[in-house]
């Protein structure tokens, strides 16, 4: 089977990313070819990619103004390409093991997709993103999907077309020009497009292996983006394959904390996994890299006593932050319990003189 795996990014502003990801792909999986499609590729960076047999600048596949939404284009451009098996990897993404090995032994029937974060905006038990665009359900699933690392063959075209043509309807696209918050729960991003179409009775027949979150891949979005649990797995030696920089890009923060929560926050994004795991790959980055230093001296501090490992480095405020989100699930399960007990009728009580 001829694969290929396939980056895409049309933001001059992230290639510390695109650079970071070829460097952690051909270091954990060398023999793996690569089609990349970054349209604000400078000359230095089209000198510096060809020390990568294996990855190739493509300029075939017109990206520029698609952001996010390029996936379904850029895979089918690929398919159409010659190649049997495409392995979509997001650009803010680290390769920490053998892609080979993620994806080892799968049919060309069956999908690879990404589990998602437990934010309470990916719930989707109801299956109600396939509801919501209209489309009859076939199953449902406890989370939406993430996008970040998808692995499609040829018997997913149907699937890639129909994702392509409503990312391109009028709806999708109006949602996208308002702000985050706005945008009704099927149409935040292209994953919850995806989600639908899964969940739908049109494509339910679709075998999954499902990339596993804190086993297969970190996604780390702020506090709750790595877990006690999913440090311990790692520790054990499971995983993961891959590191998603799913909130604040380290390489494009400006590391001026205003008050106490957002200091706390920006000491947990400086110690994030992601920039831990790209510290190995300074020394062949090239231009700018002092993101990549610590910023603060509580996070200075964090990195020597974790060693530098991502499980540990960061697991106090990780330890803190499962805590606080034990209590509020605990008080918010008390809240919902005091409210549907029914009120006891109280006994009438006797005047007396």
């Amino acid at each position: 089977m001829k694969t290929t795996v396939c980056i895409a990014e049309d933001r001059a502003s992230c290639e510390p990313a695109v650079r970071l990801l070829i460097l952690s792909l051909t270091a954990n999986s060398p023999q793996m070819s690569a089609s990349v499609f970054f349209p604000p590729a400078s000359a230095e960076f089209t000198s510096w990619i060809r020390q990568f047999p294996n990855v190739h600048l493509d300029k075939g596949c017109e990206i520029d103004g698609c952001g996010w939404n390029v996936k379904p284009k850029a895979i089918l451009y690929l398919l159409d390409a010659g190649y049997d098996e495409v392995i979509w990897i997001d650009s803010d993404i680290l390769v920490t093991g053998s892609i080979r090995s993620a994806f080892a032994g799968l049919d060309e029937s069956v999908l690879g997709v990404t589990e998602h974060t437990l934010a309470e905006e990916r719930d989707d038990r109801d299956a109600r993103r396939a509801r919501l665009w209209g489309l009859p359900v076939g199953r449902s699933f406890p989370v939406a999907f993430s996008s970040g690392v998808i692995r499609a063959t040829r018997q997913h075209r149907r699937l890639m077309e129909r994702w392509w043509e409503l990312l391109q309807s009028d709806a999708y696209r109006t949602a996208q020009r308002t702000g985050w918050y706005e945008r009704p729960v099927h149409m935040l991003g292209d994953q919850d497009v995806l989600t639908a179409l899964l969940t739908s009775r049109e494509f339910s027949a679709i075998p999954l292996r499902m990339l596993r979150r804190g086993w297969d891949i970190i996604q780390f979005d702020g506090v709750w983006g790595y877990s006690i649990p999913e440090r311990v797995v790692n520790l054990l030696g499971h995983g993961p394959t891959f590191i998603h920089a799913g909130a604040a890009k380290p390489w494009l923060v400006n590391w001026r904390a205003r008050g106490l929560r957002d200091y706390i926050k920006m000491v947990y994004l400086d110690i994030c996994p992601y920039t831990m795991a790209a510290l190995r790959y300074r020394a062949d980055l090239g231009g700018d890299i002092s993101w990549t230093h610590p910023h603060f001296k509580a996070s200075a501090i964090q990195r020597v006593l974790g060693l530098w490992r991502p499980p540990l480095t960061g697991l106090p405020m990780a330890a803190f932050a499962q805590i606080a989100r034990l209590l509020r699930r605990l008080r918010i399960t008390h809240s919902r319990r005091s409210s549907a007990m029914p009120i006891q009728p109280q006994p009438e009580r006797v005047q007396t003189r």
